[in-house]
C-alpha cells in the first residue's frame, strides 16, 4: 500500500491529542513544523516515508519528553506573565520559533545573514561619514548666534576681511577696524586673526622644528573667549595679557617636549620664531578635525602680517544675517573707510559658522570646503546598497517561507490574526539583523582606519560619542530588520487559508512570481545605474588627467622661498649646478584654486570689465611650463628680451577683438589700462597701464571646473621679491635630484622652513574629491554586485532545487547542459531592458547634474548604459549559469522520486 503522508500526520497528531498536557494549539504547531522538515527532506532526495520519519524525528524524537516539557513550561505561564502586556507574553514564543527557522535552511539564512552584515556595514560607514561632513563647528557653544565676515569686492567673495592699509595697516588702524566692527548694536563681540599655512621654523626648548598653520591674532581675549578652545594648561588672560606670548596646541607641545609633556613646567618657556621672542602662556586641546581651520600655535602679535584678517562676530538672539550686512554696510564708513567708498566694494557677507563648511563659495578658504553633492552621491550608493540587501532579504525570505504555507495556514484555521503572522516574520527578519551587529562593529573597526586615511577625515573619533555610534547601530539594524521582514510577512499573512494548504506559492506560480521578477528588476535597476555612475565618474577622472591644459604639467618643482632677488639668485646659480636641473625661473605658481581678479579696460575706451588674472612669469618659467606663444623668439632669449613684456590669452583677445571689432595685428601693441579705478595722487595717472606685446594659448591654470577667463602674462628678466623658485628638471632620479635642492636652499641659511610641491601634485589636489568619488564608486560597485551576486545564488538554489523533476523530464527528453542553463537565464534578459529603460534616465538626469559642476568636461554616450547591462547580465548570468550547473548534473531518475 501507497505511503500518505496526509493520513500519516493525522495519526501522529492523534497520538499528540491523547496526552492531556498537550493544548490543540501546541499540536498544530508541531504538526505545522512537522511539514516544513518533510518538505525539506523531499527536496534532498529521500522518499516520502524516510522523509516523513526523519521530520518527525527531527520535530519530536520523543514523544513523552516533548509532552513534559510542554507541561513543564505551561504549568508555571501563568506565574510569570500573568502581569505582562500580551505581546510580551508572545515575546519568548516569538523568538524560540524564530531561532528553530533561522536554523533550518542554513545555506539560505547564511546569504541572508552576511547581506545583513554587508548592508549595514556600508550603511553606517555613510551615515558616519554624512554625520561627520555636517558636524563641522558644531561643537562650538552658541553657534547660532556666531558668523564669519567677508565681503563682495568687484564680482568676487572674499573670506579675507581686508585692512584699511593693506600690509601697511599699522596696529592702531587694525584694532579700530574691528573694535568699530564691535561698536555697531547687537553685535556682542568680534576677533579677526590669520593662519599662515605654509610650514614655518619655530625653536622651543632648544629644539627647531618646523610648524604648520601659525596663527596671528591682535584680539587674543575675545578669539578664544568666541571659539571655547579648551585650555589644558595655562588659560585666556595669561595669553592675553601681554604681546608675545604664545599657546601651543597637545600635539605640538608632545613634539617640542615628548609625550610626558604634561608633568613638566611649560608655561613661561621661551619660543622664537622669525627672529621674535615669544613666552608659552597655554597649551590647548587639539583643533577637532571638524573645525573649518586649524592652527597648531597660536601667537599673540602686536599686528597681524597679512593684508586682511579672517573676522568673526558673535550677535545677540534673533539677529538675522541680512539684518548684520545691513548694519556693517551703513557703518562701513567707520569700519575701513577706503573700502566703503570704493566703487568695487558691493557690500559685507555674512555667513552662520556652521554653514562655512557645506555653504561657502569664497575666494582663500582656510580648508578646502566640502560639496554637498558629494554627499549626496555618497548617500545614493550607499542607498543602493541597503535597498538591495533589503530586497534581497525581501525575495529570498518569499521564496523560502512559501513552504511554511501549512504552518501559516494551521495557524489562521486555529485564530491566528494577520497582525500575529507579521510579528512572527518581523521577529525573524529583526533577530537576524540583530545578530549581525558583533560582526558590523568588528567590520567597522578594521574599515575605518583606511576609511579616514583615504578620505582624510576622523570618523568615530574623540569627537564622535559611543552612545551616538550605538544609537546607529541599533536604529539601522531594526530599520533593515522592519524593512527587510515587511513585506514577506505581509505577502503571507494576506494569504487565505484555502490558497495556503493547496502548496508551495513559489512553486505553483501565482503573485510570487510577479513579485520575485518585480524585485529582480529592481535590483538589476539600482546595479546598471550605479554601474554607470562608476563608469561616468571614472571617464571624466581619466578625462581631467589626459587633457591639454595648455602647459606642461611634469618636471617642474616649486620651492617657497620668500626673499629678495640677491637670494633667488644665489639660489639659482647653485641649483643649476645639480646634475638634472634644466632651468630655474620664478613667477605665480600654476595648478591653483582662484584668486582675486583685476579690472581693466582697453585704451581710449570706456567699457571697464573685471574678469582678468594676471599672472606674473620670468622668461624661464614661460619657457620650462612650455607655453605656446607668439613670441617664441624672445621667449627663447630671455637675454635680449625687453625687462617685461605682457601678453593676453586667446580668450581674452577674441574678445576684445569681438567687442570693438579689431584685428589680432589691430590689437598688437594696444593699451590695456588695469585697474582703471585707480589715479595716482601725484602723477595723475589712471590705474596702470601696459602696450599688449603678443598672445598666448589659453591655458588651465585652475581645475577644469574653472571656465578659461582672460589672462594676463607679464613676462620679465629680473625679479625683485622672490615667493616661489620653478626649478626644471630630469625626471630619471628626483628623490636624489631633490635632496641636493635642500642641501642648496639650506647654505642660504634662512630662517624659514624648507618647502616644496611639484605643479603635478597641485594639479592632482585640485581633483582630490574627483579621485576619491571614483575610487569610492569603485569599490562600492563591487561591493553592490557582491551582494546582488550573493542573493541571485540563493535564490536560483532555491528555485533549481524545487524544480528537479522538471529538470529531470527535460534531460530525458534530450536537453543538454547549455539548453537548460539558457532556460533559466532567459527570464532575466527582459528583466534587464526593462531595468535599462529606468536607470538610464535617472542615471543620465544625476551624472548630468554633476558634470554640469565642470566647464571642460565628457560628453554623455548612452554606449555607457549599454556597458553597464553587459557587465550586470554577465556576472549576473555567470552565477545563475554556475548555479544552474551544479544541479542539472543530478541524476534523471533520482530527481524524478522527489515529490514536489
Amino acid at each position: 500500500m501507497a505511503f500518505r503522508i496526509e493520513q500519516a500526520v493525522k495519526d501522529w497528531r492523534k497520538q499528540l491529542l491523547s496526552n492531556p498536557s498537550i493544548e490543540p494549539g501546541f499540536a498544530e504547531e508541531l504538526v505545522a513544523s512537522l511539514y516544513d522538515r518533510y518538505d525539506d527532506y523531499l527536496i534532498a532526495g529521500y522518499s516520502k516515508e524516510d522523509a516523513f520519519r526523519k521530520a518527525k524525528e527531527a520535530v519530536s524524537p520523543c514523544l513523552e519528553s516533548t509532552c513534559g516539557e510542554y507541561h513543564k513550561v505551561t504549568s508555571r505561564r501563568k506565574f510569570q506573565f500573568s502581569q505582562h502586556p500580551k505581546l510580551f507574553i508572545l515575546l519568548p514564543n516569538y523568538i524560540k520559533t524564530s531561532i528553530r527557522h533561522l536554523t533550518r535552511k542554513k545555506f539560505y539564512n547564511a546569504i541572508n545573514f552576511l547581506s545583513l552584515v554587508i548592508g549595514l556595514l556600508f550603511t553606517l560607514l555613510a551615515i558616519l561619514y554624512i554625520d561627520y561632513e555636517t558636524s563641522f563647528d558644531t561643537f562650538h557653544e552658541n553657534t547660532e548666534n556666531k558668523y564669519r565676515l567677508g565681503r563682495e569686492f568687484r564680482s568676487q567673495k572674499y573670506s579675507v576681511y581686508s585692512f584699511d592699509g593693506y600690509y601697511g595697516a599699522p596696529r592702531e588702524e587694525q584694532l579700530k577696524q574691528i573694535n568699530a566692527i564691535q561698536d555697531i548694536p547687537d553685535i556682542k563681540t568680534a576677533c579677526q586673526f590669520y593662519t599662515f599655512g605654509l610650514p614655518e621654523l619655530v625653536t622651543i626648548n632648544n629644539k627647531e622644528l618646523s610648524v604648520e598653520n601659525l596663527l596671528e591674532t591682535n584680539t587674543p581675549k575675545r578669539f578664544f573667549e568666541y571659539f571655547n578652545w579648551t585650555f589644558i594648561q595655562g588659560n585666556t588672560t595669561s595669553f592675553s595679557s601681554q604681546l608675545n606670548s604664545a599657546v601651543l596646541t597637545a600635539s605640538e607641545a608632545e613634539r617640542f617636549f615628548g609625550e610626558d609633556w604634561a608633568n613638566q613646567e611649560i608655561i613661561g618657556k621661551d619660543l622664537n620664531y622669525n627672529d621674535e621672542a615669544f613666552v608659552i602662556s597655554g597649551v590647548i586641546e587639539d583643533i577637532p578635525s571638524t573645525s573649518h581651520y586649524d592652527f597648531s600655535l597660536a601667537l599673540h602679535v602686536e599686528k597681524i602680517n597679512y593684508w586682511g584678517s579672517r573676522t568673526y562676530i558673535e550677535v545677540a538672539d534673533n539677529l538675522s544675517p541680512e539684518e548684520i550686512a545691513s548694519r556693517l554696510d551703513a557703518n562701513m564708513d567707520k569700519i575701513n573707510t577706503p573700502l566703503s567708498t570704493s566703487e568695487l566694494f558691493n557690500g559685507n557677507i555674512v555667513q552662520n559658522l556652521t554653514d562655512i563648511h557645506l555653504n561657502s563659495n569664497m575666494l582663500y578658504e582656510l580648508k578646502p570646503p566640502g560639496d554637498k553633492t558629494y554627499l549626496y552621491i555618497f548617500g545614493i550608493i550607499s542607498g543602493i546598497i541597503l535597498l538591495l540587501t533589503v530586497s534581497n532579504y525581501t525575495n529570498l525570505s518569499i521564496a523560502m517561507n512559501a513552504s511554511r504555507t501549512r504552518e501559516i495556514g494551521m495557524r489562521k484555521l486555529f485564530g491566528a490574526k494577520k497582525p500575529q503572522i507579521v510579528k512572527q516574520f518581523s521577529a525573524e527578519s529583526l533577530l537576524l539583523s540583530l545578530l549581525s551587529i558583533p560582526l558590523v562593529y568588528l567590520g567597522l573597526k578594521l574599515l575605518i582606519p583606511e576609511f579616514n586615511s583615504f578620505m582624510n577625515v576622523e570618523l568615530w573619533g574623540n569627537q564622535t560619542s559611543d552612545l551616538k555610534i550605538w544609537s546607529y547601530f541599533f536604529g539601522i539594524a531594526l530599520l533593515i530588520g522592519i524593512l527587510s521582514g515587511m513585506y514577506p510577512a505581509l505577502y503571507l499573512g494576506k494569504k487565505k487559508i484555502i490558497r495556503l494548504f493547496k502548496g508551495n506559492l513559489v512553486q505553483n506560480g501565482g503573485s510570487g512570481i510577479t513579485t520575485r521578477k518585480a524585485i529582480i528588476t529592481f535590483q538589476f535597476t539600482l546595479l546598471i545605474g550605479l554601474c554607470s555612475l562608476t563608469l561616468y565618474v571614472n571617464q571624466q577622472l581619466k578625462y581631467i588627467q589626459n587633457a591639454d591644459l595648455g602647459f606642461d604639467r611634469d618636471a617642474l618643482v616649486y620651492v617657497n622661498l620668500g626673499e629678495d632677488a640677491d637670494v633667488y639668485k644665489t639660489f639659482k646659480n647653485e641649483v643649476l649646478q645639480i646634475p638634472g636641473v634644466t632651468d630655474v625661473g620664478t613667477g605665480s605658481p600654476l595648478g591653483r584654486s582662484p584668486f582675486n581678479q583685476t579690472t581693466y579696460k582697453l585704451g581710449q575706451t570706456d567699457e571697464v570689465f573685471d574678469d582678468a588674472y594676471d599672472i606674473y612669469l620670468t622668461y624661464e618659467s614661460v619657457k620650462m611650463l612650455d607655453i605656446e606663444t607668439s613670441i617664441p623668439e624672445i621667449i627663447e632669449n630671455p637675454e635680449k628680451a625687453p625687462k617685461s613684456i605682457v601678453i593676453i590669452n586667446e580668450t581674452l583677445k577674441q574678445k576684445l577683438m569681438n567687442r570693438f571689432n579689431l584685428t589680432a595685428e589691430e590689437l598688437l601693441q594696444r593699451r590695456i589700462i588695469e585697474e582703471p579705478e585707480y589715479t595716482d595722487e601725484d602723477t595723475g595717472e589712471v590705474g596702470f597701464p601696459f602696450e599688449i606685446g603678443g598672445f598666448f594659448k589659453d591655458i588651465n591654470m585652475f581645475s577644469l571646473r574653472e571656465e578659461v577667463t582672460p589672462m594676463f602674462i607679464t613676462a620679465y628678466k629680473d625679479p625683485e621679491n622672490v615667493r616661489w623658485a620653478a626649478i626644471g628638471f630630469d625626471t630619471s632620479n628626483t628623490a636624489q635630484l631633490m635632496a641636493q635642492v635642500k642641501a642648496a636652499y639650506k647654505k642660504l641659511n634662512l630662517d624659514k622652513a624648507f618647502y616644496s610641491s611639484y605643479l603635478s601634485q597641485n594639479i592632482n589636489e585640485l581633483y582630490k574629491k574627483e579621485r576619491r568619488l571614483g575610487s569610492i564608486c569603485i569599490l562600492f560597485s563591487v561591493v553592490a554586485f557582491f551582494v546582488a551576486v550573493l542573493g541571485l545564488i540563493a535564490l536560483t538554489t532555491y528555485l533549481t532545487t524545487l524544480k528537479q523533476k522538471e529538470i529531470g523530464i527535460r534531460k530525458i527528453l534530450g536537453a543538454n547542459y547549455f539548453q537548460l542553463i539558457k532556460r533559466f537565464n532567459k527570464e532575466y534578459v527582459w528583466l534587464l531592458v526593462i531595468a535599462i529603460l529606468i536607470a538610464a534616465p535617472l542615471t543620465y538626469y544625476g551624472v548630468s547634474t554633476w558634470l554640469d559642476s565642470f566647464a571642460y568636461r565628457i560628453e554623455l554616450s548612452g554606449l555607457v548604459f549599454i556597458w553597464a547591462a553587459l557587465i550586470t547580465i554577465f556576472i549576473s548570468a555567470l552565477a545563475v549559469s554556475l548555479i544552474t550547473l551544479k544541479v542539472v548534473r543530478a541524476v534523471p531518475v533520482k530527481t524524478l522520486q522527489v515529490d514536489q
